[in-house]
């Protein structure tokens, strides 16, 4: 196709249109320059223009904030919240409800927090992302919340208060035992606690969720320490225990003897105690007041307690045999240590089936002497005899000798025992029937209250010594005394001073050791006699060693009131001071068991006379 031209001048159509299809990119290119130039000034525009306001699509808490700067926001929100009435929340647990407001849970806005979030909407840093966020905001609104902060001191008072109200302890079950026997149960109840943790957490959630309206707060379930499974064991022994009196037995020579509480005086007897078992779970078991018992249990005792009797025994010379005066008995005690046990064994008992009956637990003490088997003990003959003098001695001296003389007839030594002199012999005293006589008191004669009693504790050191036995404790006087020897030769002769000066020695065999004490007044002599089984035994006493003699002092005469002019009356007499040794060996199936030597030092003594300057008697 060809134009012709204005000039005449053919034109061709298609090298006319070529020259536009080359321009096109480049009016394009143009043209996109041109939008993105344009689309840039508007981008940066907007920029400009919301550098300190909020972009446009922001919405808080149901206000358009877009176009608002922070502060012009900041006063809006609190000029909304003031007018905003209080937003109520319902608190239940269980049938239990109250209603609250978010500021008594300590809940506010913090504006500023809440501006700045708002604020930073198409913010985030990252210019492209930040762009397409504000052109999806133009389309695409976004809501901020109102940030919400606690005050925790408010809804620490609230759930303090909700505590008081929820809160309350478990009971334990209880068994009541009355006065009258009667039982009661009381079942245990669980308790309920707040849980202060979990409900804080169900509250602020609920503040930071506007659509809710209620709440309910989380309590725990407090089990009781004592369930009524627990005094099940308790309650079969009360039942048990208070259905009859209750038998205290003791079995005393082939009779029973019993004592009985009543039902009614039972419950005063009992208390509950806490045990536990393998698993650690406790329980209530039934236990007996062991104070309030006592003295129920010592009037028993009182009545029950004896102690042991030794026999009284005889040894009869023309029988030749032993003689039982009086038969030994055994002592009785109750047991108090193991009474525990036995009201113990009774509640055992108490857990399943009635009991009424506690055998009461005695402690038996055999007499050291028994009559039972008397051949066992071994007196069978006479060992050792022992016969001192005193006829010419004062009416009391010859008192006292018998009296003292008296209380060791029918002793009983057990083998390997120690006698004592003094044991037996018990208080030299007025009360216990000694009478006045001269006694040695310092370095004189003097009148006092049991003399005579060494006559017979020297009785005793011989018939001892004669029979081999063991010495363990002999004093001799201070000075020599006429009546001891008398028959015999100086150093042997034992002096006693209750309680601290005694005699003693050891029945060293296998056998009993029986004695008999006779006292003859007429004749002035008092005599121990030892019955036991003849060990065989070898006696042999030295003749005495006299050393040290000292010479007594002249006589001493002294005036006396109490006695008629021109008496002279002697009190003491003169002895010659000493030091005498007497030695004993004794053997047994030609073996030296026993080797003493036994010294005595004797002050000088010289004679004391009395002379009378009192009115003289008539004739």
């Amino acid at each position: 196709m060809s134009v012709v031209g204005q000039s005449g001048r053919t034109i061709n159509w298609r090298q006319t249109i070529r020259l536009p299809y080359l321009w096109i990119p480049a009016l394009a290119g143009i043209a996109i320059g041109v939008i993105l130039a344009s689309a840039l000034f508007t981008v940066m525009a907007y920029q400009v223009v919301y550098l300190d306001k909020v972009y446009p699509g922001v919405v808080v808490d149901g206000v358009p904030a877009g176009g608002m700067t922070p502060a012009e926001l900041a006063a809006t929100l609190t000029a909304r919240l003031a007018e905003r009435p209080p937003r109520y929340l319902v608190i239940t647990l269980n049938d239990q409800s109250w209603s609250v407001t978010d500021k008594e849970l300590g809940a506010r806005v913090n504006i500023p927090a809440t501006v700045d979030r708002a604020f930073l909407v198409g913010r985030e840093g990252n210019l492209f992302s930040d762009i397409l966020a504000q052109i999806q905001l133009l389309s695409t609104p976004v809501e901020i919340s109102p940030v919400i902060e606690y005050d925790s001191g408010p809804l620490n008072d609230v759930l303090q208060r909700l505590a008081q109200a929820v809160d309350y302890p478990p009971q334990d079950a209880q068994l009541i035992i009355h006065p009258t026997t009667e039982i009661d149960i009381i079942p245990a109840r669980y308790g309920q606690k707040l849980h202060r943790q979990a409900s804080r957490a169900r509250l602020e959630a609920a503040l930071r969720a506007p659509e809710q309206t209620t709440v309910e707060v989380v309590a725990q379930k407090i089990e009781p320490a004592i369930t009524d499974a627990d005094i099940a064991i308790a309650r079969r022994q009360a039942e048990n225990l208070l259905s009859g009196p209750l038998f205290f037995t003791a079995r005393i020579d082939n009779q029973t003897t019993e004592w009985k509480l009543p039902p009614d005086a039972l419950p005063q007897l009992i208390r509950q105690v806490e045990k536990f078992d393998q698993s650690g779970n406790s329980y209530l078991e039934l236990a007996f007041n062991l104070e309030q018992m006592t003295p129920y249990f010592e009037k028993i005792a009182r009545a029950i307690n004896t102690e042991p009797r030794d026999a009284r025994l005889r040894f009869d010379d023309e029988q030749g045999k032993l003689v039982v005066l009086e038969p030994s008995q055994d002592g009785i005690r109750l047991d108090m240590q193991a009474l525990p046990q036995k009201l113990a064994d009774l509640l055992e008992t108490l857990k399943t089936e009635p009991a009424h009956t506690v055998e009461l637990p005695l402690i038996i003490t055999p007499p050291v002497v028994s009559s039972k088997e008397p051949d066992r003990l071994g007196i069978k003959e006479l060992v050792s005899e022992a016969t001192t003098y005193f006829k010419g001695s004062s009416a009391g001296r010859v008192y006292n000798i018998a009296l003292a003389a008296s209380k060791f007839d029918g002793v009983v030594i057990p083998p390997g025992e120690i006698f004592s002199f003094n044991r037996y012999l018990g208080p030299v005293t007025k009360e216990a029937g000694f009478d006045e006589s001269l006694i040695i008191y310092g370095d004189r004669t003097a009148v006092g209250i049991g003399g005579g009693v060494c006559q017979v504790s020297t009785t005793a050191f011989r018939a001892a010594l004669f029979g081999g036995y063991e010495l363990v404790e002999r004093w001799a006087h201070g000075y020599r005394v006429g009546w001891y020897e008398t028959n015999s030769v100086p150093g042997l002769d034992a002096t006693i001073y209750t309680p601290d000066v005694d005699f003693k020695f050891r029945n060293d065999t296998d056998y009993y050791l029986l004695i008999q004490t006779e006292t003859d007044t007429v004749e002035g002599t008092v005599t121990f006699r030892f019955y036991s089984t003849n060990t065989g035994r070898e006696v042999t006493i030295s003749e005495p060693v006299i050393t040290n003699v000292v010479k007594h002092d002249p006589p001493v005469y002294e005036k006396d009131s109490t006695l008629p002019r021109g008496v002279v009356k002697q009190v003491d007499w003169a002895k010659d001071g000493m030091d005498v040794t007497v030695t004993r060996v004794v053997k047994e199936n030609g073996q030296v068991i026993h080797q003493d030597t036994i010294f005595s030092r004797y002050r000088p003594w010289r004679a004391v006379y009395k002379v009378g300057v009192g009115p003289a008697s008539r004739p």
